[in-house]
């Protein structure tokens, strides 16, 4: 994750960590202690421990209570697990505090705020000619895509996260929602043909690996090109139909230039994402990605059976 996004999840959730509070139940006859709402808790603990600087700490915290009330919303713990539990609850607060104390110090002028944007994770290279052609090939996509070519709404440059290959773009007009969600439609279909790409790698190496004629292995080869071509054809006619008739054979061409650009920099690991800090309804058209439990598998379990 890059640093904002860190940053971002620290900040959103510093103060509902810090509230975290176990409720004395205390009498006469015994010191006990009542945890509530510990479904949402352990929701915001598997977010920050998504987080590498926090995992532990946020495991650390879930773990401190046992593990027979773990599927349980609300139970009554001892002093001891009590202890344990704000312990483990300050070391994560001092762990997010260090996380927002740095990139605030990074970025004094940076504040959090609702854009129009999105975020790019570049491949790992090694070959700075390699690098200078996914630039090259990115600057096609925002420039020459008619899809993204909005009067209304520009694609600009943002900034490169401290430390990491993230990219940050944002999109300003009052075009932004259009070109926002037109890109969220072509990344959900360059993976598709990224997968494809994929696919077909692996037949050729498997081809490769045999031993048969050359005239055949080369009509073979040829086949897999007039997929390729036909899937970039296919894929184009269905941006039309969900984004709108393109005017004539050159947006078509360029159309296709950027599926085809974008599927072969995302299977060299290019990821394209909305800003973490995007609005929700922005949010919510890009592809969904898989979420990962980084506690343990009764989480999992617990948070199925609430949605029930």
């Amino acid at each position: 994750m890059r640093l904002y996004g860190m940053y971002y999840t620290c900040k959103k959730h510093i103060e509902y960590v810090k509230n975290m509070k176990v409720t004395n139940k205390t009498t006469a006859r015994e010191a006990t202690w009542s945890i509530k709402s510990w479904a949402e808790r352990s929701k915001v603990l598997n977010e920050l421990a998504k987080m590498k600087p926090l995992r532990t700490p946020a495991r650390e915290v879930y773990e401190a209570i046992p593990v027979v009330y773990r599927d349980q919303d609300e139970f009554d713990i001892s002093g001891t697990v009590k202890d344990r539990f704000v312990a483990a609850r300050g070391k994560l607060i001092v762990a997010m505090e260090t996380v927002i104390d740095m990139y605030e110090t990074i970025n004094p002028k940076k504040v959090i705020d609702e854009d129009y944007g999105f975020d790019i994770k570049m491949p790992e290279f090694d070959d700075l000619g390699e690098f200078s052609k996914c630039m090259e090939d990115l600057d096609f996509v925002m420039k020459q895509c008619p899809y993204l070519n909005d009067k209304d709404g520009q694609i600009k440059y943002g900034s490169i996260d401290v430390g990491s290959t993230w990219l940050t773009f944002i999109i300003v007009g009052v075009g932004a929602t259009t070109v926002m969600t037109n890109l969220a439609k072509i990344v959900d279909i360059a993976i598709k043909i990224k997968s494809h790409i994929t696919t077909v790698k692996m037949q050729e190496e498997a081809l490769r690996s045999v031993e048969i004629r050359d005239e055949i292995a080369a009509e073979v080869l040829d086949a897999y090109k007039k997929a390729n071509r036909i899937l970039t054809q296919n894929s184009v006619a269905e941006l039309e139909r969900e984004l709108g008739e393109l005017k004539d054979g050159e947006e078509k061409d360029k159309a296709g230039k950027t599926l085809e650009k974008l599927g072969y920099w995302m299977d060299k690991g290019m990821q394209i994402y909305s800003s973490i800090d995007a609005p929700v309804e922005i949010k919510d058209v890009f592809p969904l990605q898989q979420e990962t439990n980084f506690l343990s598998d009764d989480l999992i379990k617990l948070l199925e059976n609430k949605e029930k």
